[in-house]
């Protein structure tokens, strides 16, 4: 009783049993024949409220649920696409492939959900395609028309987009992807390998904002499968060795939601390249990993790569932060109609309207009405998946100063979703950072003052430590008060609520704005390769005396020592830096601070840091090094105070000039402290030094490589003297040591040598395996045993293995064993056998067998480093 029939108009249109079908897409029955035997292949029952999506509760039972407050009619598309196993078991062809199910609204809605379970009998429901129709117009039969919009499930896990290899191709039909019911196996038996998040505070992150197509795409990168991997999850996985020996421990991801790159129409003026959505901040399916950062098409290789990739930077010690969009969304972006979710299921809920329009806080044509209890929920379970079956570290929110927004489109003080996520148990080891303003001014620049709703957890990027270090190194008069306090971690944003100075992410650069190397080297930003007037003009940059590349050797040394600059006053001040990918070798954009929708300008380029290994990269790596030794000082629970640092500062000169000494506290052997001066302007300043201490030079950005740091605090320069001259534009680290026993040593140390090599020689592995070896074993018993034996039989009498291809995940055991006898049989081999038996030393995993006839066998999967042991059988 709790499965009803067939619905009949699946496939026949709502005619009579005995009928003519119609001619449209519909499954027929297979072989063909009256609807009782269509009836053994799908059914449908009541299904459940929660959880929304489609969910495979068991093998070929698949619930599904949608929130549609209003709908007075939901029915459920399910299309299966031509190389789907079950492909010929339903008897489908191109011309017949769909199946409407319509939901009955007095026994398949609890509250405003409808919902809905189908069991499809001997077809895999992995990879077969649904989408919703909401309130769909009929046609004269009362089946939906084939206009009616099919809509995408706000909570689908998957769709059927391309992967990396179809990057912004554009085809006649525009993008109008479906939900895909996923791989329930990349869903629940994705093996972890016992590795667990590192688990950092706030204040030890060092973070590394990147773009993961831009990290690995250029043909330059070196990876060891380009053609499928590069620009994708695996492709940045291969790339994790350079980030350990940068030395940061944490990246933040530019989004990598499923977007539609395509979602641009225009083209390079200069050269005709058309341009495409690369950053990715316009949202299609929020829980759906960017299929074009996939490696394959197969159903959930994105999730299966995602995953993956977050195992792998894990395991070395670096977390993982999304930068996420729910600000707005992409639906409708260009006056684009090709697919629909929100608007089609609940728009007021979704959307925040004034009038019935949409509302533009975000400069993206619509607002999400975030403080909506039915949208408050969608973000809130969006951010816990995330969080916890994808096991990242925590997020950044996108212009968040748009979720704090209420219904009527005011700034409130304790908005609901901010509530939520605060105080939900699921997500109180998670790191939220907010974008503290959005396009509405001034009431939406919340620079500290972003709610928290609750205990002190959000931290903000912080703009005006952004802004005042620009323009203070750029030598701007009567900065030095605001410098002063931006670097000793901007009590004055964070301390009355009750914040530390790690709740400042404090930045130079982001991926909105100008490159490091742009900021030294343009004056104004040069969009014009964007077919449009774009990007700040508001960039306090300064390009040292040209505009833009230059053969002058002067000018470039200038602005290399700006660079330093500005990493030695992001890296040793107190708060939490954020740098940008390539910001450590110079990479530039050749002056366009607004790349939103440039790619190959957008690269991470792997020659080009070669040139700088022995100079800008081995500066930033050394200062994270130096940060990391002194993360007492830099990493502090606290705001620097008046014991901590000895100003040696004029302050009524307007001359950007700062010196000042920062006490080590935890010195052991007698005083310690460092000597820091920033010579912000175009004088030569002699910087004076405290007397009865002896100094040592630890960095200098006026001289050249490798004298500008030093990579032993034991080999660094004694000053003799009672000053130290600092020419224009440059700065000075310091270091009394009163016993030289207590030097930092900041170069590689063979063990880390080891490691790293070890790293790189793993992830090469890794990135060769087939996706199905990421998954833990599930396998019938005697499939296990007999892959076993026939493993065992072979070792010992030579017979050939060619057969082995028919035991695999996705086959049933067809091979007749009755003449095969093991004479000398082990004796183990008489005990239960188990899936853990298949990874016993010496014998060959099954999940390296091949996927199907004709297909190599994937390298055999080592056993993870520090995994648990397996149990015997």
């Amino acid at each position: 009783a709790s499965r009803a029939s067939l619905v009949c108009a699946a496939l026949t249109r709502g005619h009579p049993p005995g009928a003519p079908a119609s001619s449209s897409r519909r499954w027929a029955p297979h072989p063909p024949g009256t609807m009782g035997q269509a009836m053994t292949l799908v059914k449908k029952g009541k299904g459940r409220p929660q959880p929304q999506g489609a969910s495979e509760k068991e093998p070929g039972v698949v619930n599904f649920a949608l929130n549609a407050p209003g709908a007075a009619s939901v029915w459920l598309l399910l299309t299966i696409p031509e190389g789907h196993p079950g492909w010929e078991k339903v008897g489908a062809t191109s011309e017949a492939n769909e199946m409407y199910l319509r939901l009955d609204p007095e026994k398949q809605r609890t509250g405003t959900i409808w919902h809905l379970e189908v069991q499809l009998s001997s077809v895999p429901v992995m990879g077969i395609r649904y989408a919703w129709l909401v309130n769909p117009p009929l046609d004269e039969t009362g089946q939906p028309r084939p206009d009616a919009e099919k809509i995408i499930d706000p909570y689908a896990r998957e769709l059927d987009s391309p992967p990396a290899t179809q990057w912004n191709v554009r085809k006649a039909q525009r993008y109008s992807p479906m939900a895909v019911i996923p791989d329930a196996r990349a869903m629940k038996d994705f093996d972890w390998e016992d590795v667990k998040p590192p688990g950092y505070h706030l204040k030890e992150l060092i973070i590394y904002e990147a773009h993961v197509r831009g990290f690995t795409k250029n043909p330059d990168s070196g990876l060891s499968q380009p053609d499928t991997q590069a620009g994708t999850f695996l492709g940045f996985l291969e790339k994790i060795p350079y980030l350990l020996k940068l030395g940061v421990n944490c990246v933040e991801f530019l989004p990598v939601f499923e977007f539609d790159e395509t979602a641009c129409p225009r083209k390079n003026p200069h050269n005709g390249e058309q341009l495409c959505n690369y950053w990715g901040y316009s949202t299609v399916a929020f829980y759906v990993p960017m299929q074009r950062f996939a490696d394959k098409e197969r159903t959930s290789a994105a999730i299966i790569g995602f995953k993956t990739l977050v195992r792998e930077l894990h395991r070395v010690g670096i977390e993982v932060i999304l930068d996420v969009v729910f600000n707005h969304t992409a639906e409708g972006t260009w006056g684009e109609n090709n697919w629909h979710s929100w608007k089609s299921v609940a728009k007021p809920n979704y959307y925040l309207l004034s009038k019935g329009h949409d509302t533009n806080y975000t400069g993206c044509g619509n607002t999400m009405n975030a403080n909506d209890p039915l949208c408050c929920e969608w973000i809130v379970s969006c951010l816990k998946y995330w969080a916890l079956d994808m096991q990242v570290d925590g997020f950044r929110f996108d212009l968040a100063s748009s979720l704090c927004r209420g219904g009527d489109g005011k700034i409130c003080h304790e908005p609901e979703v901010i509530r939520r996520m605060s105080n939900d148990p699921d997500l109180k080891h998670i790191k939220l950072i907010a974008e503290p303003w959005d396009c509405s001014w001034p009431d939406g620049y919340l620079v500290g003052r972003f709610p928290s709703c609750g205990a002190p957890r959000w931290a903000e990027w912080n703009g005006k430590f952004r802004d005042t270090v620009r323009s203070f190194l750029k030598g701007d008069e009567g900065m030095k008060g605001e410098f002063a306090t931006r670097i000793c971690g901007s009590a004055d944003l964070f301390k009355h609520n009750g914040r530390g100075p790690f709740h400042s992410i404090n930045f130079i650069t982001a991926h909105d704005g100008f490159t490091l190397k742009d900021l030294v080297s343009f004056n104004s930003k040069q969009n014009s390769c964007n077919g449009e007037d774009s990007g700040d003009d508001h960039n306090n940059s300064w390009n040292c005396g040209a505009e833009g590349p230059t053969g002058d050797g002067g000018i470039n040394h200038l602005r290399e020592r700006q660079m330093r600059n500005f990493l030695v006053s992001l890296l040793l001040s107190a708060g939490t830096p954020m740098m940008v990918f390539g910001d450590e070798y110079g990479r530039s954009q050749r002056g366009c601070n607004n790349g939103w929708c440039q790619d190959a300008l957008s690269w991470f380029s792997w020659s080009d840091m070669a040139k700088e290994e022995g100079k800008l990269v081995r500066f930033t790596r050394l200062l994270i090094s130096m940060r990391k030794r002194y993360m007492h000082l830099f990493g502090r629970d606290t705001f620097v105070s008046e014991k901590d640092i000895w100003w040696r500062v004029y302050w009524d000169d307007p001359y950007n000039y700062v010196c000042y000494v920062l006490h080590d506290h935890k010195a052991t052997n007698g005083y310690s402290g460092l000597l820091f001066a920033f010579n912000a302007g175009h004088e030569f300043r002699e910087c004076d030094l405290p007397q009865g201490k002896t100094w040592y030079r630890l960095i200098d950005t006026n001289l050249p490589s490798p004298q500008d740091i030093c990579e032993s605090e034991g080999d660094a320069t004694q000053i003799n003297g009672s000053s130290y001259g600092m020419h224009p534009r440059s700065c000075i680290v310091l270091k009394c040591m009163a016993d030289k026993a207590a030097a930092f040593d900041h170069t590689e140390s063979e063990a880390a040598y080891s490691q790293l090599q070890e790293t790189t020689e793993h992830l090469k592995e890794v990135v060769r395996r087939r996706a199905s070896m990421e998954l833990l074993p599930n396998l019938p018993a005697e499939q296990v045993r007999a892959g076993e034996l026939m493993r065992r039989l072979s070792s010992m009498s030579g017979l050939p293995t060619q057969f082995l291809s028919t035991i695999s995940e996705d086959k049933p055991l067809e091979v007749d064993f009755g003449d095969i006898v093991i004479e000398r049989a082990p004796s183990s081999s008489l005990l239960p056998l188990t899936a853990s038996s298949c990874r016993l030393p010496g014998l060959k995993d099954l999940d390296a067998l091949p996927d199907g006839p004709g297909e190599e066998p994937a390298a055999t999967k080592p056993a993870a480093a520090g995994a648990a042991a397996e149990k015997a059988p």
